[in-house]
């Protein structure tokens, strides 16, 4: 086998890859998770559903797959970060991820993320000895994101991300303020629907729901940090100030 024939033939597998994710998704929603959650749920499986009905989605979703990845790569990074629940108090998440990015259409990534929570818990790590402990996770991500919808000023993607990591309590003892108690590794799966709304050229706002499904949890802990995921911020869109502040000459 070629060298170019090995390039086609990976190409092609990684399209089979991405779309059995697609289908895989949708069924997997339906057997995890909880009551409240059920219409997050049920708008992630509405979306990822529509690509993955039928054979013609899917043949269609090779040969775009296909086309995009004879595209040169482009690497990116950004900060990432996303709100969401554990106990009915606040848990956000923030960090970075960095990667491929094909076409503007389809990005492979990996990252890294912390999660700090309101939760918090006595504990007594020493006999009779109490200190306040507060929920905390941190993990590595890797995953894909698919652009579904493009038609300015709107974008809506389809990310899903797989991560590894631990949580633990962190806790002050009056000599050192980030002691780490009960700690286990823990895996999870975050699936989500994201996009941009651009108010101007420069800046959007971004949006998006999804959820945090615990494949492993840490059971030192009393807390299963399952949730429904949100995101609303600020976006600037820096590739853009680049090209016009410093315009291609073909567009000259």
């Amino acid at each position: 086998m070629t060298s170019v024939s090995f390039v086609i033939h990976l190409k092609l597998l990684v399209s089979n890859l991405i779309i059995q994710k697609l289908t895989f998704v949708p069924l997997y929603f339906c057997s995890v998770g909880t009551m409240s959650s059920k219409k997050i749920k049920y708008l992630l499986i509405t979306i990822v559903a529509l690509l993955s009905c039928s054979g013609n989605v899917h043949a269609q979703l090779r040969d775009t797959l296909t086309y995009l990845f004879q595209q040169k790569p482009k690497p990116f990074f950004q900060l990432d970060g996303y709100n969401s629940f554990v106990r009915s108090r606040g848990a956000n998440a923030i960090g970075f991820k960095t990667g491929l990015d094909f076409g503007k259409r389809v990005k492979f990534s990996m990252g890294y993320m912390k999660l700090f929570t309101d939760v918090v818990d006595s504990l007594e790590i020493k006999p009779n000895k109490f200190y306040r402990g507060e929920v905390r996770s941190n993990y590595f991500t890797t995953g894909i994101e698919y652009v579904i919808y493009r038609n300015d000023p709107w974008q809506i993607n389809v990310p899903m991300h797989f991560g590894f990591g631990t949580s633990y309590y962190e806790y002050p003892d009056g000599i050192k303020a980030n002691n780490k108690a009960r700690q286990g590794n823990i895996i999870l799966f975050e699936p989500a629907i994201t996009g941009h709304y651009k108010v101007i050229r420069w800046v959007g706002v971004g949006f998006g729901v999804g959820y945090r499904i615990m494949l492993k949890n840490n059971k030192q802990l009393t807390d299963n940090l399952s949730s429904p995921l949100y995101i609303l911020r600020l976006k600037i869109f820096v590739d853009e100030i680049y090209r016009t502040v410093f315009p291609s000459k073909k567009s000259k």
